[in-house]
């Protein structure tokens, strides 16, 4: 499974009037299996449930936690911050906590059992896109018990990225310098000590610091890998850590492993280079062996070997052509398709051989598709338009059925509950 982070910030609140059981507008237009879809929308963050069309969850500040099983939503007042943990499947309320301070939650670990959480944002930030300070204060709380909490306060700028499998650590983003960044690294707090220590490389190399701002992210469960997708502004930003060309956007994928706790920044081809964030995507095979990094303004598909950490190859595929394209990609069930979108060919899904990445397949849709994905039976492929959920038969291209969803921009997961 594969899950983009991060939910978004807002919630739905003015287009849903509650939270499980909201109505999206109408039902299907035909009747759809039951998969539970995390969507990303130009209001925030929502959980929809395609067979009734009904809304699940639409919490404000909801986050999703990295295998996209529950998400966190936070309510502050009194000096108190409640995190409300409901099950993305069913948006039932698994749990309610109450820790003192006012806090959002940033990064939530795979077990459910810790969320580490810092002050809130000022208005319109990004965890993402670093704020200078010379210290930072991480709350790590079990949220499924009031109270249960404890405080970080660390010299420098640290972000929280991701917590281990076994939760021992949290793993983080250093920006250096802090009160002036132009350069990170990763790093780990042992919870245990309250200790911050250096991530090594995957051959045990030395860790760097490198220049980078942050693209996208996906997070693979087969491997407890996540991927993050940077580019470095090599003479701009970042100047002296690196060496690339002049002028030239270096583009690279950034792995951490949640298990094993080592980092490795694997370079991308120069083809992958000086492009928008949004002409690349990456999605992994079903086996985790593969990572596949598609840029549809110059054409170009390459497979990283998630065990190397190598480009094994590229290859050049006619997906249209036009600057500031939107690419969005997905691996079938069976790992033998990719299917990839693109803003540059506004009106087309193209199913790519995942072993030649020959073009098999286009196939015509009712307007611009800005996401992909599939449900976890590999039997309907959903796609993201303007302001509704298309869901296509990934063998063929037909459309199934159509779920309308507001100003729908990605697809962060897509579940299917069991019986």
């Amino acid at each position: 499974m594969r899950t983009r982070m991060f939910a978004g910030a807002a919630a739905l609140a003015m287009l849903f009037a509650c939270t499980g059981g909201g109505s999206i507008g109408t039902a299907p237009s035909v009747s759809i299996p039951r998969d539970v879809l995390v969507l990303d929308t130009t209001e925030g963050s929502v959980v929809v449930d395609t067979n009734a069309g009904s809304v699940l969850a639409d919490d404000p500040g909801a986050v999703v936690d990295p295998a996209g099983a529950r998400l966190y939503a936070t309510k502050t007042g009194g000096g108190f911050t409640t995190v409300e943990t409901r099950d993305a499947l069913d948006g039932l309320l698994l749990s309610t906590a109450t820790f003192r301070g006012t806090l959002d939650v940033r990064s939530a670990s795979l077990s459910g059992r810790a969320v580490a959480m810092m002050a809130p944002l000022a208005e319109n930030g990004d965890p993402w896109v670093p704020v200078p300070r010379s210290r930072s204060t991480i709350v790590v709380a079990d949220p499924g018990v009031s109270g249960r909490a404890h405080t970080y306060r660390l010299e420098g700028n640290y972000e929280p990225e991701a917590f281990s499998v076994d939760d021992g650590r949290l793993f983080l983003i250093q920006y250096l310098p802090a009160e002036n960044p132009t350069a990170y690294r990763v790093t780990f707090l042992d919870l245990a000590t309250g200790r911050v220590n250096p991530v090594f490389g995957r051959f045990k190399t030395q860790p760097e610091r490198m220049p980078g701002d942050r693209l996208s992210q996906v997070f693979d469960a087969t491997t407890s890998q996540l991927y993050t997708l940077y580019t470095n502004h090599s003479k701009a930003y970042g100047d002296g850590y690196w060496n690339a060309d002049e002028g030239k956007d270096l583009t690279f994928v950034h792995v951490l492993n949640l298990r094993e706790g080592w980092a490795y920044c694997a370079g991308l081809p120069r083809s992958l280079w000086n492009h928008p964030a949004n002409a690349e995507a990456m999605t992994p095979s079903p086996d985790g062996r593969t990572l596949y990094i598609v840029d549809s303004v110059r054409g170009v598909i390459a497979q990283m070997d998630t065990r190397t950490l190598k480009i094994e190859g590229t290859s050049h595929v006619d997906l249209g052509s036009g600057a500031g394209a939107t690419t969005s990609a997905v691996t079938s069930s069976d790992g033998a398709t990719l299917f990839v979108s693109s803003s540059a060919d506004p009106e087309a899904l193209y199913a790519i051989d995942a072993e030649t990445l020959a073009v098999t397949a286009r196939w015509s849709v009712a307007g611009p598709v800005s996401d992909v994905g599939l449900s976890s039976d590999g039997a309907r492929l959903y796609a993201a338009l303007r302001d509704h959920i298309a869901v296509l038969d990934p063998a063929t291209g037909s459309e199934l059925g159509s779920l309308p969803v507001p100003g729908v921009a990605s697809i962060l997961d897509v579940g299917t509950p069991g019986p």
